[in-house]
């Protein structure tokens, strides 16, 4: 077996057997990305010297007990990285090199892990797209903004990826691509370092080829962090326990199509039912769930809140910067100052009550399924998709996590998207871990 197709947890396995080190493993990526990487373009900036370096340093001794050790990450290109270049996908930042890392980044490598590289962004993490594509077909989006990250997983690049949701930035593109997104509650992962759009819904999260890879590299990258409030606020998160234990028993399922179902293809809706049945065959207890109409407006109301803190997040760039912004960017934060203080206040108010109603219906249920994109990925490069079935969920703060499902008509990755409890990521992962045993689609590496 080629090593680059081996996930976290089998690598640091063939570390500790002894079938492979750091160098082995990290040279076999590199040899990967040399052949395929002209074509998906996943990498903002690459330095395969630099990485091997990096292997080099973590080779042996007292990190070999470090639950990251030597494992290659992509890391979205607006954290901050110390002495890399983080573009932030706009040319305003063409030359900024950070001298100093995010505290994600920090932790990562603390804990043993190794920056692969930086991975492509939409500008500012928003809808103007970067250059890759998707590494299952060219011609089709990988999805946004996380584009980079979730394409380097999907081709075997790297192992594991740091990306970014604001609305549906890492659950789209990694339904797009074929890979696990996990998007925690909000606020497990710190901000700090990172370029903030809407910090009510900023949240960090991770990119793998497995729901127990997800798991194990999330866990590492909580923690609370004194600049970051959002890692502080409300109770303590949940100890997010890994390796993930499996359920007990066949889950509790709230089945949720959200008013904005038949926006959805007949190919994902089709497809969506029949793993439901698979589920429900494999003793899955499942019903329908409709939101009430309260939820009508969830949809702008998620806007409202984004652009309103998108003003703020960019007032400085935008005073200097306005005329090097794209025609996106402008439009959300024109947007953005036409809303009062009392109108963002009745949105925030609006969110409150939308959480407080999907709290009660996990009283009955462990966890939510629905779709997580419209369908495969949409063919060009002139946009990235749409959010709409991930961003519910974002404006609530509820952990999320995709999983690859099967197939379209195109050949292209579709999803399944499974939702948990606010703060109750373990157990959403471990009923996404359940999904993705029992539906059994293993869609392989990219790129061939």
């Amino acid at each position: 077996m080629d090593l680059y197709s081996l996930g976290i947890l089998d690598t640091l396995r063939a570390y500790r057997e002894g079938r492979a080190t750091v160098q082995d493993y990290v040279t076999s990526c590199s040899e990967r990305i040399a052949a395929l990487e002209p074509r998906i373009q996943a990498w903002e900036w690459f330095d395969p010297s630099r990485a091997m370096a990096e292997a080099e340093e973590r080779a042996g001794g007292i990190l070999a007990d470090l639950p990251l050790y030597g494992i290659p990450v992509g890391v979205k290109d607006i954290i901050n990285t110390r002495g890399i270049p983080t573009r932030m996908g706009t040319r305003i930042f063409a030359n900024h090199v950070p001298t100093a890392s995010a505290w994600v980044v920090r932790r990562l490598e603390a804990l043993g892990g190794l920056v692969m590289g930086k991975t492509v962004t939409t500008e500012f993490a928003y809808r103007a797209p970067g250059k890759t594509r998707n590494p299952w077909n060219g011609n089709y989006t990988p999805g946004g903004s996380s584009s980079g990250s979730a394409a380097a997983v999907a081709a075997g690049f790297v192992p594991a990826a740091i990306g970014t949701q604001t609305l549906g930035s890492v659950i789209r593109p990694a339904a797009f691509c074929g890979v696990v997104g996990y998007k925690p509650t909000h606020g497990a992962i710190s901000r700090t370092g990172i370029h903030p759009f809407a910090p009510t819904l900023d949240t960090v999260g991770v990119f793998a080829r497995s729901v127990a890879d997800a798991a194990w590299f999330g866990a590492c990258l909580m923690g609370e962090d004194s600049r970051d409030e959002a890692t502080t606020v409300r109770s303590a998160p949940r100890m997010l326990h890994v390796p993930l234990e499996p359920i007990a028993a066949p889950p509790r399922i709230a089945v949720v199509k959200t008013p904005k179902w038949p926006l959805a293809t007949e190919a994902q809706r089709t497809h969506f039912v029949e793993d439901v049945i698979k589920l429900q065959a494999a003793g899955a207890k499942v019903r329908e769930v409709n939101l009430p109409r309260a939820f009508d407006d969830a949809w702008e109301n998620v806007l409202t809140i984004m652009a309103r803190e998108a003003v703020k997040s960019f007032a400085a760039i935008e005073s200097r910067h306005r005329i090097r912004l794209s025609p996106h960017l402008i439009a959300i934060l024109d947007r953005g100052h036409r809303i009062t203080p009392e109108q963002y206040g009745k949105a925030r108010a609006k969110r409150d009550e939308y959480r407080r109603w999907l709290d009660g219906l996990f009283d009955g249920y462990e966890a939510i399924a629905t779709i997580p994109a419209t369908g495969e990925a949409p063919e060009g490069l002139a946009n990235t998709g749409d959010a709409t079935f991930a961003s519910l969920w974002t404006q609530a703060g509820l952990p999320a996590v995709t999983i690859p499902s099967g197939r379209g008509p195109r050949g292209l990755p579709l999803g399944f998207q499974v939702v948990g409890r606010y703060r109750e990521d373990g157990h959403a992962l471990r009923v996404a871990a359940w999904c993705e045993a029992t539906l059994g689609f293993n869609p392989g590496l990219a790129g061939g």
